[in-house]
């Protein structure tokens, strides 16, 4: 089994009556149900994969599927009870999360009806099994085994680092499957191996979260594995609708926007796969080894050209220049910054960041976390941050906060003799003071 080592139980989510059913709520019938602290543990810890709108929180789900970012996932309809009385039949995950939102002090679930289904990954075969939960003692026995209370923290340093590995998953129906982690550290958490990983990442389409060189179109429109269509109007809708799936095929054409603006359609599923390679694999294109450096000019942040050098013609190509764009080397400069020392900047020193006429202090910590205090109120707001290789290897630091008002990408530029080079793509008025490191 692969438990999820992060995460500790905390009490349900609360809000205040039941809401009126459309096909996809659920539905109040008269069933036979038994009062389970066990079902109101398991959506107590289930909460925490959301958050109060009802949408996945991308740190709490390496995967984007629920079997291995949460444990099992049950198999529905299922039929559990409020603590007045009322029993619901609960249709899909989407019903469960909705009533686990809605659900207070006064009104909440505290019974289920046995026997249920649940699908839970067997590492043995490497399967995702149906096991039947016949009562309370087995209930809780399947909680025990997730280890939703072990509070061994699987530490790792380079969590957002972005390094994508993927392992392939056979689901119930047979079918084999890809998985993606967004760095080896969490997939041998999950109990894998380097053995385990498959060379190829494209094929996994449930990639959690939008990616760095792209964005879909909304609406798109997707066929399930249980052969559903959905119509798909945002990013969140994606991702949750994809949560207790294992795989699903597009419906074709749809279109992708660049970051730079450029409209892609996409009209079949190579087409898509080879997106997916590029914008995984930026600088991964079956490129020579031969040195024959080729230079362009790069446009940092904050207006100032510098020229890069690239191994040879096709390792610039790779990251979408033209042999038009290459210039004489002759004052060229490669980054300094690696990954680790961009990651090693973040966390060990202090940032101070100047936005407009505020200044704010950026505390970075390795679960992806910032806390973002405004100096002249001491007030706290909490965002995340993310890792990444960008153009030539220069890191990108990628910070998303819920209302928007500090999303950012920095860029390292220079990290030589303590000193760092770092810029705003985003803020063209932030300035980034020097960090103290101590």
């Amino acid at each position: 089994m692969k438990y999820l080592k992060h995460i500790v139980l905390s009490r349900l989510l609360i809000a205040s009556s039941l809401i009126s059913c459309t096909n996809d709520d659920p539905l109040v019938e008269e069933q036979d149900t038994e009062e389970s602290a066990s079902i109101t543990a398991t959506l107590a810890q289930l909460s925490l994969q959301y958050n109060a709108q009802g949408n996945l929180i991308a740190t709490q789900n390496q995967t984007g599927n629920i079997v291995f970012d949460f444990c099992f996932d049950f198999v529905y309809p299922l039929s559990l009870s409020y603590n007045n009385g009322t029993t619901v039949t609960v249709n899909n995950l989407d019903a469960l999360i909705d009533i686990i939102i809605s659900s207070n002090n006064e009104l909440f679930i505290n019974g289920i009806s046995f026997p249920f289904e649940v699908e839970t990954y067997n590492d043995a075969n490497n399967t995702i099994e149906i096991v039947s939960i016949n009562n309370e003692a087995e209930f809780a026995a399947l909680l025990e085994s997730c280890e939703f209370t072990n509070t061994e923290d699987c530490d790792c340093y380079e969590v957002f680092v972005y390094q994508p590995v993927c392992v392939e998953i056979i689901a119930p129906d047979g079918v084999t499957f890809t998985l993606t982690y967004s760095n080896a550290c969490h997939a041998e958490c999950d109990g894998f191996t380097t053995s385990d990983f498959v060379d190829n990442c494209a094929n996994d389409f449930n990639f959690p979260g939008e990616f760095d060189c792209f964005t879909f179109n909304f609406p798109i429109s997707i066929i399930t594995d249980t052969g559903e269509t959905l119509v798909l109007n945002s990013q969140e809708e994606f991702s949750n609708a994809l949560y207790n799936v294992y795989y699903f095929d597009f419906v074709y054409s749809f279109d992708v926007t660049f970051n730079d603006g450029t409209i892609l359609t996409i009209g079949n599923e190579e087409a898509l796969i080879e997106l997916i390679e590029t914008c995984l694999n930026p600088g991964a294109c079956p490129c020579p080894a031969n040195v024959i450096p080729v230079c362009v000019e790069y446009e940092l942040p904050n207006g100032a050209v510098t020229i890069i050098t690239f191994l040879n013609p096709c390792e610039a190509e790779c990251q979408g220049y033209t042999p038009n764009d290459f210039i004489d080397c002759g004052n060229s400069v490669n980054p300094s910054c690696s990954l680790d020392d961009a990651q090693d900047a973040l966390l060990l020193c202090s940032w101070t960041v100047n936005i407009g006429d505020e200044t704010f202090s950026y505390v970075f910590t390795d679960d992806g976390i910032i806390t973002i205090t405004e100096i002249s109120t001491t007030f706290p707001y909490t965002a995340t941050w993310i890792l990444t290789a960008g153009i030539a290897g220069i890191p990108s630091l990628i910070i998303n906060e819920e209302f928007g008002q500090f999303e950012d990408e920095w860029v390292f530029v220079n990290c030589e003799d303590g000193a760092f080079d770092v810029f705003s793509t985003i803020n063209p008025n932030e300035t980034l003071i020097t960090p103290d490191c101590n």
